[in-house]
């Protein structure tokens, strides 16, 4: 048998090599990859796009075959034909194959994956047509990552059906310092600072890894304001050089003052009403797309912080959503002259979750993507829970005075009046893996909220999710995000999905780590809404759970040390860690509920220097960094004055 590739495209491919690869694994035999061919009586696989395979095999109409995805999985006569609307839809076609088969990544990186052993290839028998139903499926860099990290996160993105990857700001350099510059884990032996030039390379490295799987790229978003003054705008850092006085007049004027907001170039608005600092944006963004065609989505935003727009006298009769509007329109049609296959995408977030008011926007481009972002959420309700808040009373804010809403009711009210109704050219932006991660399986059991939140979509008009979130979210185990990228292509897993992931990720003990993890979620207490990170249990359920927790040490040692496959090994070692990890985090919930505070600190201190121990065991599944940042603020807003 004998894997014909029958397009030059890299995704193609690469298809082609990873089913050999994998067959060869499931099989034990050396199988063939040749380019060319026609399905025939021959037992063959053969991969291609509609390009090439139209007149074999019926695909499903798309609406775009840059931004949608579909594959057809078809036996021909004695051969087998994996064809897509689009190169990556050839990818996840040969895995969604491997998949039937009983092959599964569980997580990102070579111990995620499980490849059964199987004696013949089946090629007969197949007529499967996959068309997922969200069009946005991706990952925002967020935390702390290392290339590797990223890399294996992109490389795991089609096994699983997602089509998209976001590297925020024109340089991810915030992100990339962070990893290797190591400052909060004095412990960690390689620490370097990274020249800007060295993070672009890295971001190079991550570009070319997407485009080889013919991946969606999306890029920047807030910063424009920053580098339209020629001031640094990759991340949320003070600069204290020289501000001219020219510089300043285009800044906002906030409580008659002008400059930086909070020292951030990032956070920091401009005078829209003049002329010249929407000019200066203008350019700035025009003159990134024409250097940068591989991007498929430019994200526009505006600065990263709420109530901080111009107050003058050139800026009064607009609101801030209407200067937006205003720079939207203006960018929108000289973007589709400079990049017309680029897509410009919008954001609804703090101030800019009201839609426009005088200005009207402009969609004759048909370039616009507008992105849902409610950072200020409760993930104890579903987005489109009726039960989480009253009944909407809000009034257009003035200037500078916008609160940000805490019940979803309001936040999905304030979506509803954009009455956007293009939905493929609309997604949420949404953090579940970037705070509540910290307290799933406490009381934020994503596993149990974000079924009902991707099913939330379809009735407010949004085609999927970006996640806005850190790359190591596998921790104790890959499930809640498995479960996201399935539940994204259409697919309803269920109980026994779930069950069929734990016994592939913990073996013949599977049913102890499970009746271990669901009898933490039955002594938490359930969804508290707008809860701290980590203290999240009720109260009088603090010590019950201690008491399970410790009870149950010993058994998952014990299944720890007969666990034999590297796949098993290391999803025990990651329960044990948050085993004791979860406990340390109960001990100091209970200190500062009994009001000894000074024994909290020296708790969370303890804390602290655990896992600056174990991250080196720990690092690829749990972003330590994400949680000793508000360990620090939380130890310091506790700590006693002498």
């Amino acid at each position: 048998m004998d894997i014909h590739i029958l397009e030059t495209d890299p995704a193609v491919q690469l298809a082609g090599y990873e089913l050999a690869r994998c067959l060869g694994e499931m099989t034990g035999r050396q199988i063939e990859v040749v380019e060319g061919g026609k399905p025939g009586p021959q037992p063959d696989i053969y991969l291609g796009t509609a390009e090439t395979l139209a007149e074999i095999v019926d695909l499903p109409q798309v609406d775009d075959r840059q931004w949608d995805d579909a594959y057809a999985l078809r036996s021909v006569d004695e051969s087998l034909v994996i064809a897509g609307v689009n190169p990556r839809s050839v990818l996840m076609g040969v895995y969604g194959y491997l998949r039937e088969l009983g092959a599964e990544w569980l997580w990102p990186g070579e111990d995620g994956e499980v490849l059964p052993q199987i004696e013949q290839v089946p090629l007969a028998g197949f007529d499967i047509i996959e068309v997922p139903p969200n069009r946005h499926r991706g990952i925002c860099i967020e935390g702390a990552p290392s290339l590797d990290h990223v890399l294996d996160m992109v490389e795991w993105m089609p096994k699983v059906g997602l089509n998209s990857y976001f590297l925020q700001f024109q340089i991810a350099a915030y992100f990339w310092r962070l990893w290797y510059g190591h400052a909060l884990n004095p412990k960690w032996e390689e620490r370097r600072d990274l020249s800007y030039e060295e993070c672009e390379q890295l971001d190079r490295q991550v570009i070319a890894a997407l485009k080889e799987r013919n991946l969606l790229l999306h890029q920047v978003g807030h910063g424009w304001t920053a580098a339209a003054l020629g001031l640094p705008s990759s991340g949320w850092v003070e600069y204290d050089g020289e501000i001219s006085a020219e510089m300043r007049e285009l800044m906002a004027q906030v409580d008659g003052q002008r400059g930086l907001w909070g020292g951030i170039p990032i956070n920091t608005e401009l005078c829209y009403g003049n002329p010249e600092a929407r000019r200066r944006v203008i350019d700035t963004v025009l003159d990134y797309a024409r250097n940068h065609p591989e991007v498929d989505a430019l994200h526009f935003w505006l600065s990263d912080a709420p109530n901080n727009h111009c107050e003058c006298e050139l800026c009064r009769d607009y609101g801030p959503w209407d200067w937006y509007t205003t720079l939207i329109n203006e960018l929108s049609g000289s973007l589709k002259e400079v990049a017309p296959d680029m897509k410009l995408v919008i954001i609804a977030y703090h101030d800019l979750l009201w839609p426009p008011e005088k200005v009207e926007l402009d969609t004759s481009h048909n370039n616009l993507i507008v992105m849902f972002a409610p950072i200020s959420r409760c993930y104890g309700h579903s987005l489109a829970d009726p039960g989480c808040g009253e009944e909407p009373t809000l009034q257009r804010p003035a200037r500078n005075e916008m609160g940000r809403p805490r019940e979803n009711r309001s936040l999905v009210w304030l979506w509803q009046q954009w009455d956007w109704t293009d939905r493929a050219n609309c997604f949420v932006f949404d953090y579940h893996f970037m705070w509540p991660w910290m307290g799933d399986r406490l009381s934020v059991d994503l596993a149990q909220l974000l079924p009902q939140d991707i099913q939330d979509y379809d009735q407010l008009g949004l085609s999927g999710l970006i996640n806005c979130c850190t790359q190591r979210i596998f921790y104790p185990h890959g499930w809640p995000f498995h479960l996201t990228a399935r539940l994204l292509w259409g697919e309803s897993p269920d109980a026994a999905d779930r069950a069929h992931y734990y016994a592939l990720a913990y073996g013949d003990d599977t049913g102890l780590a499970q009746s271990f993890l669901e009898g933490i979620t039955a002594r938490s207490g359930g969804p508290t809404h707008q809860a701290g990170r980590w203290q999240q249990v009720l109260s009088e359920q603090v010590s019950e759970l201690l008491q399970f927790l410790g009870q149950r040490r010993s058994e998952l040692e014990a299944a720890a040390d007969r666990a034999e496959a590297p796949t098993h090994q290391r999803a025990w070692q990651l329960l044990l860690h948050y085993q004791e990890l979860v406990s340390r985090f109960l001990q100091v919930q209970h200190s500062e509920e009994a009001g000894d505070l000074k024994q909290a600190v020296g708790q969370i201190e303890a804390i602290q220097q655990f896992l600056q121990e174990t991250e080196p065991e720990v690092a690829p599944a749990l972003d330590c960094h994400v949680i000793l940042r508000p360990l620090n603020e939380l130890k310091d807003s506790w700590a006693q004055p002498e």
